[in-house]
């Protein structure tokens, strides 16, 4: 399993946004976590680590193994350690793009990275599901499938677990609804962006950009945890 780093070095610190959306106190010098979607790379990311990292955030980019999240989540669980002790941050902000979005909510939901993570971002996410992924084998992007079993245990309960400020952001362009998660989280809309141009896209940066700064640039909704 290969893991790319890249690291911008960064000064002072920003306050938090509104109850229940970041913990008590946001800095800058908090790493920031891109993980890819579907079918792409770290390379694909590097716009928007780019973005982040002129805003002086030390920035990490995953490569993942394959599209199995379980082993994703494992990838993402170590890199994790390695920018905490790299930076002697307490905790990370994690953004993921498409099926990137289901590995790190796996690894905050069932590999303990709900005390690790300040905020978790996903965008394009799938979070209960594409029927597309139904037609493909599980370590291929099936566990998208709305019937998997992987994603009938990471919906199980509540979608968005301990003291981890959600959001969950889509394109016009994106299947309605493809961003639900029960529980709190802010949403966020960008128009015309097409799937796999999000990581690229200056609208999807600045959004980010404001989530992990600790404010929701769309509405925050609690929805009913099913």
């Amino acid at each position: 399993m290969l893991v790319v780093a890249s690291v911008t070095l960064c000064t002072s610190s920003l306050m938090a946004g509104a109850p229940n959306e970041p913990r008590a106190r946001r800095d800058v010098g908090e790493p920031v976590l891109l993980i890819h979607g579907w079918a792409a790379s770290a390379a694909d990311m590097a716009t928007m680590r780019d973005a982040i990292a002129a805003e002086g955030y030390v920035t990490y980019v995953a490569t993942l193994p394959g599209s199995n999240n379980v082993e994703n989540g494992k990838v993402i669980a170590g890199l994790v350690e390695k920018a905490l002790s790299e930076t002697h941050a307490e905790m990370v902000h994690l953004v993921g793009h498409s099926m990137g979005g289901l590995a790190m909510r796996y690894y905050v939901k069932r590999l303990g990275g709900e005390e690790r993570v300040r905020s978790y971002v996903a965008f394009g996410t799938p979070q209960y599901g594409f029927p597309f992924a139904c037609y493909l084998d599980e370590n291929q992007g099936g566990q998208m499938c709305p019937s998997s079993s992987f994603l009938g245990d990471l919906n199980a309960g509540d979608d968005t677990p301990g003291d981890v400020a959600y959001f969950a952001f889509r394109s016009t362009e994106d299947t309605p609804n493809i961003t639900r998660l029960d529980g709190g989280a802010c949403f966020h809309e960008i128009p015309g962006v097409k799937h796999f141009d999000e990581p690229k896209s200056p609208a999807f940066a600045q959004a980010v950009l404001a989530a992990i700064r600790g404010s929701c640039p769309g509405s925050y909704v609690n929805l009913p945890i099913e």
